[in-house]
This record gives structure tokens, sequence and C-alpha cells, in this order.
């Protein structure tokens, strides 16, 4: 039997203020999820760092050599690396993430305590989808300090690109519950939406992909996945609000004017 419009939205509200107290304090069991290859679209992690500039190019100096030469810094080499990434020039993004694994691989050698070092490590192998590297060594850093959440969330990540959902989303709720205020919490709460619309479970990920945008509201595709979530349930009221937002962020994008366009009609029709 259909639900009267007002009590759905009433129960809408009930549930959601339920599941997000649930995903503050980690309610949910991810031994009960399992994860489904339904497929999904690939979302580019992005680490919230300053870009550092990058030396000038210098002529007959590879890419390889001028890494080395930008200091012995782990950290700087991976912000170099982000910052050339973010603009298409991967080959020599990737010297200078190579140059920063073989600093936290040195460091770890003189100090395998060193957390700052895994972190870098982790982060790097990451931008280069060397995702089972990840993991590897993120378990050998957990087993050190179980509590760095920095680990723990690119995890999530990697696991996430592995199509191991189970994994992954264990690792956003652990960062989430543990984090919830953390430089990562939306992104977290972003993959646990992009788990739940994978599974069709899609008030869940409307839950996560709200809290999402409730953090970081400056992300086009957030709002955009926030929209598709609330049109497959049938909620198209709210699917137009997230539609309308994600244009607000992004207005030359063809997908999200014709998601916005359809599901005006549905609305009217629905009516």
């Amino acid at each position: 039997m259909a639900m009267n419009p007002r009590c759905k939205i009433v129960y809408n509200k009930f549930i959601y203020l339920f599941f997000s107290a649930a995903f503050s304090i980690g309610f949910f069991s991810a031994s009960s999820l399992c994860a489904q290859e339904i497929g999904r679209t690939p979302f580019q992690p992005a680490q919230q760092l300053v870009p550092v500039q990058p030396s000038p190019a210098q002529p007959g100096v590879s890419p390889q050599n001028q890494a080395q030469r930008a200091g012995s810094d782990a950290l700087q080499n991976y912000r170099i690396g982000r910052d050339l990434e973010t603009r298409n020039r991967f080959d020599e993004a990737n010297a200078y993430y190579n140059e920063a694994v073989r600093i936290c691989m040195e460091e770890l050698n003189r100090n395998s305590a060193n957390m700052d070092s895994y972190t870098v490590l982790t982060w790097t192998l990451l931008r280069q989808r060397r995702y089972t590297e990840v993991i590897n060594w993120g378990d050998r850093a957990l087993r050190i300090n179980p509590a760095d959440f920095r680990i723990v969330e690119t995890m999530g990540e990697a696991y996430f690109y592995l199509n191991d959902y189970e994994h992954s989303l264990i690792m956003m709720q652990r960062y989430a519950a543990s984090m919830p205020r953390g430089d990562r919490a939306s992104t977290a709460y972003f993959f646990m939406g992009e788990i739940y619309r994978n599974q069709r479970k899609y008030l869940h990920a409307d839950i996560a992909y709200t809290t999402a945008v409730n953090l970081e509201g400056s992300i086009f595709l957030w709002w955009f996945r926030l929209g598709m979530v609330r049109e497959a349930a049938g909620d198209f009221a709210p699917a137009i609000v997230a539609y309308e937002r994600s244009l607000g962020l992004n207005p030359s994008s063809r997908e999200a004017t014709e998601a916005l366009e359809r599901t005006r009609r549905l609305n009217t029709t629905q009516r």
C-alpha cells in the first residue's frame, strides 16, 4: 500500500535521525554487510593538502632526478606529485611519488614505528593505485598504532577500489565514529554512500551522502550522487533539490541537467 506523502516525509525524517545517530557511534555492524559486485563509478581520492609548487623543469634532467633534487622530505615529494597530477603531468607526478615511497622506506628501515612515514607511504601508494600495497603497509602500521585514523581512512579507500566493500565500510565507519569532524570525515561518508548506492540500499546511501554534503557542501559529484539515490528511491522532490545544488556547482553538466529535467517530470506525474 502506498504511503501518504506527509507520512512518508515524517518517516524519512525519523529514519534519517536514527541512522545519523547510528553512524556517529558506529552502530552498524559491518559484518552484516556483504560486498556486492554491482559496479561503480570510480571516485578519485583527494588528500586535502596544500600543493607545493614543483621546481621548473630543467632541460636534460629526467623527472626522476628532479624528484630526487626536490629534497629529502617524503611529504614534500608527495605534495609536488599531487600538484603535478592535478595538471595531468602524470609521468612527472609518478617520479615524485616514487621518490616519496623511497624516502618513506628508508625512514621505516631506520624506525619501523614511524607513523608519519606509514601515513605518507600509504597516501602515495594510493595515488599510484597500488591498493594491495596500501592494505599491506596499513596493516603493519595499525598493528603498531590502531588509533592512527589517517591510515584507517586511507585503507578504507584502498579497499573500496579493490571492490572489497565490506572491509571498506568497516574502515570508513571506524574513521567516522572516531573522527566525526576529522579532515576526511566528509570523504568517509561519501564512500559509505557509494557502497550503499552500489548495494542499492538507497535510504542508507541518502543518509551517508547527506552527511557528506553537510560536512562539505562544495563538491558537485556528492550532490549529484545524492540526487541519484533520492531519485532511485522515488523521493523526487528531495532529488530535485540535490540536482539543483549540483548544477549550482557545475552549471555545464549535461548529465545533471538531464537528471533534473527528468526528475521534475517524474515529480509532476507523481502528484
